[in-house]
């Protein structure tokens, strides 16, 4: 994770091992500035990232890539000319503690699949927002 990475799906693992290793400021880093989650103020959103977020409630238990934009091209430029791209891929999260919230009990795996934006800011991809479904939540759209 010391180095950025070149590919979306690089990007994507490499956020996967950071939320699996609770390498919060990696997330961030890696967080492009038009995601719903990105906050100006760092400290208040590793704090976020630290209790709020999913590092205290899921164990990180498989990482599939089902679709890669690159080799469908879907990508493209976004309404500011950015460069941006897709990838679609699926999740397998352990819940560590009962959370109603997340309508898991602890030790429950939730298998999520996500469509994730990524934007190419400077040469660097960073993600930028996900379409979610989940086999515990709704269909939402998060960041």
């Amino acid at each position: 994770l010391e180095r950025e990475c070149t590919s979306k799906v690089d990007v994507l693992r490499s956020r996967y091992s950071a939320f699996s290793y609770r390498l919060i400021e990696y997330v961030m880093r890696s967080t492009h500035p038009t995601c719903r989650d990105y906050r100006e103020d760092k400290v208040a959103w590793a704090k976020d990232l630290n209790k709020g977020g999913m590092f205290d409630s899921f164990e990180f238990v498989d990482l599939t890539i089902i679709d890669d934009d690159d080799e469908n091209n879907e990508g493209g430029e976004d309404e500011d000319g950015e460069e941006k791209g897709y990838v679609t891929f699926k999740v397998t999260l352990r819940a560590r503690e009962d959370k109603p919230m997340y309508a898991t009990v602890a030790g429950q795996e939730t298998v999520i699949t996500e469509k994730s934006k990524f934007i190419k800011e400077k040469g660097v991809w960073k993600y930028a927002s996900g379409e979610v479904q989940s086999d515990r939540l709704e269909n939402v759209k998060l960041n």
